[in-house]
């Protein structure tokens, strides 16, 4: 991110400050993420790769709550989706659902909308632009575990999720790229090569990703 420098040793005029304050804006919209609502879980958004879940995964999720999650990420990219557990009650995805939509605010568009418990969805879903809006409601019900995902740029096509184990791939050597936002309760990254390539390693528990490579 830039910085915006202010002269220092003469009276700065209103026109300067106004400036430096459109700058600071626009400097920090570029990569704006925010989450709201009160059914919002565990998340971690990063500027370019993280991680969110509905309120109280793995458990089931409370009802009537709603959150919304708005995702950016540097202009010129795009963003795609890998789902660890998608497990919403099915009430014909009228009040139960998850949906990700292009772009944030009124303009948006939707991309899938999702509900219906176990469901298996292998392919990576994809964005049209640098911004997704994702939508979570409940209304009553008894059963589901909610959902967990991560998201990454489009360039990261190995993006894995947290709940993925090093038993998941047969070949002897791969590379991964580990998303923001994969912790335990702990706040420690977790797991060895026989049950899981979550290492503790600083790099994972920062915004700044990774790509881990194991030898088997």
């Amino acid at each position: 991110m830039g910085r915006a420098v202010m002269v220092v040793g003469r009276e700065t005029t209103g026109a300067e400050v106004l400036l430096v304050l459109s700058i600071l804006i626009v400097l920090t919209a570029e990569n704006c993420r925010a989450q709201k609502g009160d059914g919002c879980g565990p998340s971690l958004l990063g500027p370019t790769s993280g991680t969110l879940s509905s309120l109280g995964y793995p458990r089931t999720y409370p009802n009537n709550s709603v959150c919304e999650w708005e995702i950016s990420v540097p202009r010129g990219n795009r963003i795609h989706f890998r789902f660890a557990e998608l497990d919403i009650e099915n009430r014909n995805c009228q009040v139960n659902y998850l949906r990700l939509y292009n772009g944030i605010g009124p303009e948006r568009s939707e991309i899938v909308k999702y509900c219906g418990l176990n469901l298996k969805v292998e392919e990576l879903i994809n964005s049209t632009g640098n911004q997704v809006t994702v939508q979570f409601m409940s209304g009553t019900h008894h059963t589901g575990h909610g959902f967990y995902l991560s998201y990454s740029t489009t360039e990261h096509t190995d993006l894995i999720t947290c709940l993925d184990k090093g038993t998941d791939f047969p070949e002897a050597e791969f590379s991964k790229y580990c998303p923001a936002g994969c912790l335990t309760s702990g706040k420690e990254i977790s797991g060895t090569i026989p049950n899981g390539y979550r290492e503790v390693r600083t790099v994972l528990l920062s915004e700044v990703l990774s790509v881990t490579v194991f030898r088997m």
